[in-house]
């Protein structure tokens, strides 16, 4: 067979395949369909994942930076004057602010854990501010509160590591405590101190701690009657010895013999008589 004719053939072979590739794509439309969805992912899959990553250390710059702030934010409180009243509140306005703002990024993060760390962190602000304050009313108190709470709850149900959950929990048991729920705090905290999932982390130690002291502050002091002072009788008053000088006892002393010498002189003429 000469080179021509095996060209001839192999032409004849292609165009027979081409005339029937509708009829074997439509009977193989699914195994097609399957083979270019793969080719598909496979070219397309680095490029999203390349972008899935660049996108997530963007997020994690702009936590780190919100954070930062936010302990910038605290100096700046700690170093107002106590008499400049006015630079305190806007340094513990700021505080708040900033503290919202990275809850806001927290809620649009793709990574959990970074989401839950940027909640503890927004909330332990938010509680650093009201230790900050001279004074604060119940309401405040109250409101501001439950936002830290709802904070650490989020970040509770985010995490996806022990550490960051005993963290999560032990700020809410930190929250009990700040409203004067000291049982339910107390039980927070035993949940964590129980849980073995937590027995390597930090929180659980804290927890520990903080129940300790929870035990220190109810204990009950029971302390000892006073014995009440009796009075005695007032002793009776003994006139005190007088003293005599020299002196006086010797010109005492003389008065007698001077007294017996005048009556010896008197009756010595009597007897002469």
């Amino acid at each position: 067979m000469d080179a021509e004719h095996r060209h001839e053939l192999k032409t004849n072979e292609l165009a027979d395949t081409l005339a029937h590739l509708p009829q074997l794509i439509k009977k193989n439309a699914n195994t097609v369909i399957g083979v270019a969805l793969i080719a598909a992912a496979l070219i397309t899959w680095p490029m999203f994942n390349k972008m899935s990553q660049q996108k997530e250390t963007a997020q994690q710059s702009e936590m780190t930076q919100a954070i930062q702030l936010l302990n910038g934010d605290i100096a700046n409180v700690m170093r107002a004057a106590p008499d400049d009243a006015m630079a305190k509140q806007d340094a513990l306005d700021a505080l708040l602010t900033n503290a919202d703002n990275l809850l806001q990024k927290a809620s649009k993060a793709d990574n959990p854990n970074q989401a839950a760390m940027a909640q503890i962190k927004a909330a332990q602000a938010i509680r650093t501010g009201l230790h900050l304050r001279q004074e604060v009313d119940a309401e405040t108190l109250e409101t501001q509160i439950q936002k830290a709470k709802d904070a650490y709850q989020q970040a509770f149900e985010t995490a996806q590591t022990p550490t960051l959950k005993a963290m999560a929990q032990l700020g809410l048991g930190l929250c009990s405590e700040e409203l004067g729920q000291t049982a339910q705090a107390a039980e927070i905290y035993t949940q964590i101190v129980d849980d073995e999932s937590y027995k390597a982390s930090v929180g659980a130690v804290q927890a520990q701690q903080r129940l300790d002291g929870l035990a220190d502050n109810s204990e009950t002091f029971i302390f000892a009657e006073v014995p009440v002072a009796i009075e005695e009788p007032a002793a009776e008053t003994v006139d005190s010895p007088v003293t005599l000088t020299v002196q006086e006892t010797t010109e005492a002393a003389a008065e007698p013999a001077a007294e017996t010498t005048e009556d010896a002189e008197e009756e010595t003429p009597a007897a002469a008589e």
